[in-house]
């Protein structure tokens, strides 16, 4: 090692020992007093931020600390009566004294004061995430929560939705005003839609969660709505790709972004501060789209909006969103808000309903087989309404009390663009794959078999979407915290309550139209005799909840944070009257092991869980502070696992149809993870994390034979608890700001995530095929992106900023790019070459699954704003807006073919089981390899304009 190298090396560990012997030190002084009557606080804890500092006002309010290292800190003042204020940007020098004016008054029930700059990261926080405010995401590209969160660290951005760190996309807790909003039944992760400008913060965990939060996972997605304020604000904004002319060309898809806010206080009413204790927020949010695939239906129809499809489906994706949220200041340290919020989605997008764990996954949601006719494909139609009233309150100086009611539902209607379920009588083929365009054009007419000649492998028939699907879910949640901080400062406690009652009810029919009366020439030939080629119908009425405890312990610098959540929950009388119903389709292990491991109460039979949680964190130097986070977790199964074929009556008797099982057990996550949080300065930090997330009791599918209602012995698709994975991984943030006009962030990840299976019919397919489950191997996951690199940058000059002598403000810029590993495949290699001259690629001999990345995703969105101000003083602002997507046009692959590792191009090579158009086949099955949606979304230029009055 040269010299260099080894005083670079003795340089850092003599800081993280705590820095320079002979270094000089600088005091922080100041004056802790009521703004309001100017009287002093004495025994006022004082502290720094990320550090062991700290002291103790006198009676006159005065407080010092010496021997504090030049840097730039926080300064938290907490009292009981007035709340806790931190004071940013506290710069020490060495040999001098920095000063702190700490006036305080008001009590804030929502959330500390902040004077001064909001520190880039808190590190007096032990857990991993970010928070992203309004401000931040008005000069973003970001239209909704899911784009504003898939651009964090931790989060990866995958065809079936949004993954953290490595979990499934369901594992995710959704939550809007702290109560759930994601559609237990859909599978998707997600519900109730929120546009960006609906915002006022979303607080992402990825790591380290508090007790409060249950049934997930992953990570947590809590998303605050705005509120009005003493003002009357009307704000407004339209994007268009195209200004009318060429409304499908080559950067645009016939694409409008539209929303209008109206907020502020309700008239007339006043306090005695003379301000309004009532205040509104209102918006409406729209996004028409006809999508990127160059294909379109002439109109989409909803059942469900059978009237008016012009109105909500104009395009071939139609979202819909609209928020309202009122406000009482009932009186100082009391508040009442109600908050609806609503989204509508009416689009082709089988995506839209997938069942979480089981269904093919890593593949986008187009269509297209019917890509020759979209007016004969399914429509999904998904509709979600959430309703809270949340009550704060301060019982005293050190108690607060928070009460939360909400009502979530979701319903979601599927079906071959708004037919009925099935006609009265059948009197044509329905099932495209079974309709033959043309049997006159033969192969090999003269031979005893002939074949009817391929057409590309796209539907060219009548023949309609064969999935038919309602479901709807209905959660009432009620919740309540207390929290209390002690009169020393040192303990922070939270505990309470939430508990949900809930009713779903799903119906899943593949093909209505078997089982239907067939008429011939007006004579009816056959009676109803099944509902579909297979189905699923149940309705249930589960219960599930938590009561949480936790307490967050400072002293001296440390914080320790002890957490316990017991989590209960109950199937429901559905459940409990199959187990105890002898006609119906449960197996007597599972009867017995689900009365043994449940505890009857209140009428219905019940399961709990106890998940403790640790965190702690301690500085190393200052503004360097080391965390550890301990944490289990669980998420229940998706309502199909458990319900599926248990009723008596309706239940599918076709071989192999799924039957659930009332004993599964929720999924199990136990989490580990350790981070550094450097506040360099106050315009630099940094965070490193190492984390490891062990997933147990994964759902996978087995085989059981039973006898059903008949008394013939039939097999079932039966589930069970067994399949594991891990996930483990690195995470650097780097946050920085630049003078006054730039702000830059970037956030790194390489993890990787490996496990038994990649759903729960994988298993099953494992027997299937060879006899027996690979139950000690552990492959990688097919959602496993090892490098995942995002930075994003701000620019808002201000008049001391010029371009050839003019200023730049009014302007604003913001870029934002992403670079991160392609999906995972299993490689294929040649193994020969048939009569015909086509090469064979077949799965490479003893290949690991998914052990081969596809080509990298890289795309960047760039955003320039003008403001003009107008009107009187200024306070009318309008902006102009030129907005592109995926600036470079790259073609990032979503649909891999495991020959090349990208995806497919015309003249490349394909597996021997693919449809190859080089080498038509008479016995050719499937569909081209020229899928649109296997890229993902080209170059988008985007125009608009909004309005602030």
């Amino acid at each position: 090692m040269t010299n260099w190298g080894r005083y670079f090396l003795l340089g850092w560990v003599m800081l993280l020992c705590g820095g320079w012997a002979m270094a000089q030190t600088g005091t922080i002084k100041g004056r802790v007093y009521d703004k309001g009557t100017n009287e002093p606080l004495g025994y006022i804890n004082v502290t720094v931020e990320g550090t062991y500092y700290g002291a103790v006002t006198d009676d006159d309010g005065n407080f010092e600390i010496k021997e504090v290292k030049p840097g730039d800190y926080t300064v938290v003042v907490a009292t009981q009566e007035l709340g806790t204020t931190k004071y940013t940007g506290i710069t020490v020098k060495a040999g001098a004294i920095a000063t702190v004016d700490a006036a305080m008054g008001g009590i804030e029930i929502t959330g500390v004061t902040i004077v001064g700059k909001a520190d880039l990261i808190d590190v007096n926080d032990g857990k991993s995430g970010t928070k992203i405010g309004k401000e931040q995401i008005g000069e973003s590209t970001y239209r909704d929560v899911k784009e504003i969160v898939e651009n964090q660290g931790g989060v990866s951005k995958t065809p079936d939705g949004l993954q953290i760190r490595g979990g499934r996309v369901y594992e995710t807790s959704y939550l809007i005003e702290g109560v759930s909003a994601r559609d237990p039944l859909a599978g998707t992760g997600m519900g109730v839609s929120v546009s960006a400008n609906s915002v006022e913060e979303i607080d992402l965990v990825t790591g380290g969660g508090d007790a409060e939060f249950g049934n997930g996972t992953a990570g947590v997605i809590n998303t605050r709505i705005r509120e009005g304020g003493e003002k009357l604000s009307v704000r407004g904004s339209w994007q268009r790709d195209n200004l009318g002319f060429n409304v499908h060309g080559p950067m645009s898809w016939n694409t409008d972004v539209a929303n209008i806010t109206v907020s502020g206080p309700i008239p007339f009413l006043k306090n005695k501060q003379g301000k309004h204790p009532l205040t509104f927020f209102a918006s409406q949010d729209l996004e028409l789209s006809d999508d990127y695939f160059k294909v379109y239906a002439n109109q989409l129809h909803s059942s469900v909006f059978s009237k008016n499809d012009s109105i909500y489906a104009p395009r071939q994706s139609n979202s819909w969103a609209n928020t309202v949220k009122l406000g009482w200041s009932i009186r100082p340290g009391m508040k009442l808000t109600l908050t609806n919020q609503h989204s509508l989605n009416i689009n082709q997008n089988s995506r839209t309903l997938q069942v979480v764990g089981n269904d093919a996954i890593m593949q986008p949601g187009f269509p297209y087989a019917f890509a020759n006719n979209l007016d004969l494909a399914t429509v999904y139609t998904h509709q979600s309404n959430l309703t809270i009233l949340n009550f704060k309150t301060l019982i005293d100086t050190s108690w607060t009390l928070d009460v939360t009611a909400g009502r979530l539902f979701t319903y979601l209607q599927a079906d071959a663009n708004g037919r009925p379920f099935r006609d009265s009588t059948v009197d044509q083929i329905y099932d495209p794959q079974s309709i033959v365009t043309n049997p006159l054009q033969v192969f090999n007419p003269g031979d005893s078999v002939a074949y009817v000649y391929p057409s590309n492998g796209l539907f060219n028939n009548n023949g309609i979407g064969t999935v038919w699907h309602n479901h709807h879910a209905q959660e009432y949640t009620f919740k309540y915290k207390f929290t209390h901080q002690s009169k020393s400062g040192v303990h922070y406690l939270t505990l309470g309550q939430e508990h949900k009652e809930q009713e779903y009810q799903w119906v899943d029919v593949s093909r209505p139209w078997i089982g239907a009366p067939i008429r011939v020439n007006d004579t009816l030939t056959t009676p109803s005799t099944s509902l579909g080629s297979s189905s699923d119908l149940w309705l249930a009425r589960p219960t599930q909840g938590g009561i949480f405890f936790q307490d967050e312990i400072k002293y001296k610098g440390i914080i320790g944070f002890l957490g316990l959540r017991y989590d209960y929950w109950a199937p429901g009388k559905f459940a409990d009257n199959a187990v105890a119903d002898p006609n119906a389709p449960v197996n007597d292990a599972t009867r017995e092991a689900y009365l043994d491991r449940s505890t009857p109460f209140l009428g219905k039979r019940w399961k709990a869980r106890l998940l403790p949680k640790l965190r702690v964190s301690f500085p190393v130097t200052e503004n360097n502070v080391l965390y550890f986070n301990y944490g289990h977790a669980t998420q229940l199964p998706h309502p199909r696992f458990v319900y599926a074929g248990l009723d008596p009556v309706y239940q599918d008797r076709s071989f192999l149809s799924n039957l659930g099982n009332p004993n599964l057990n929720p999924e199990v996550t136990v989490s580990y993870e350790v981070g550094l949080k450097s506040k360099i300065n106050k315009n630099l930090a940094v965070t490193l994390t190492a984390f490891y997330n062990d997933k147990f009791d994964y759902i996978v599918s087995r085989n059981v034979i039973i006898k059903d209602q008949t008394g013939r012995f039939v097999s079932k698709t039966f589930f069970i608890n067994q399949d594991y994975a891990r996930i483990r991984g690195l995470e650097v943030g780097v946050k920085q700001r630049i003078g006054k006009a730039i702000t830059f962030n970037f956030n790194g990840t390489y993890q990787i995530a490996t496990g038994k299976s990649n759903t729960a019919a994988e298993s099953a397919l494992q027997i299937k095929t060879q006899g027996f489950v690979n139950s000690s191997k552990e492959n990688f996951l097919a959602w496993d992106r090892p490098f995942d690199l995002k930075a994003s940058m701000i620019f808002k000059p201000d008049t001391s900023i010029k371009l050839f002598g003019l200023p730049l403000n009014g302007f604003r810029f913001f870029i934002s790019s992403t670079l991160k590993s392609g999906l995972r495949y299993t490689p294929f290699e040649q193994t020969g070459v048939a009569a015909n001259g086509r090469p064979i690629y077949e799965i490479i001999q003893d290949a690991t699954p998914f052990s081969k990345i596809g080509s990298p995703w890289f795309w960047s969105d760039v955003r320039l704003t003008r403001d003009f101000s107008f009107g009187k003083g200024k306070q009318q602002k309008a902006s102009l807006s030129f907005e592109v997507r995926n600036v470079f046009n790259n073609r990032n692959s979503q649909i891999i073919n495991p020959v090349t590792g990208k995806a497919y191009r015309p003249g490349d090579p394909l597996p021997y089981t693919v449809r190859d158009p080089q080498y038509p086949d008479p016995q050719d099955r499937g569909l081209p390899p020229t899928d649109p949606a296997r890229y993902m979304t080209p170059r988008q230029m985007m125009l608009g304009l909004s309005f602030l009055l």
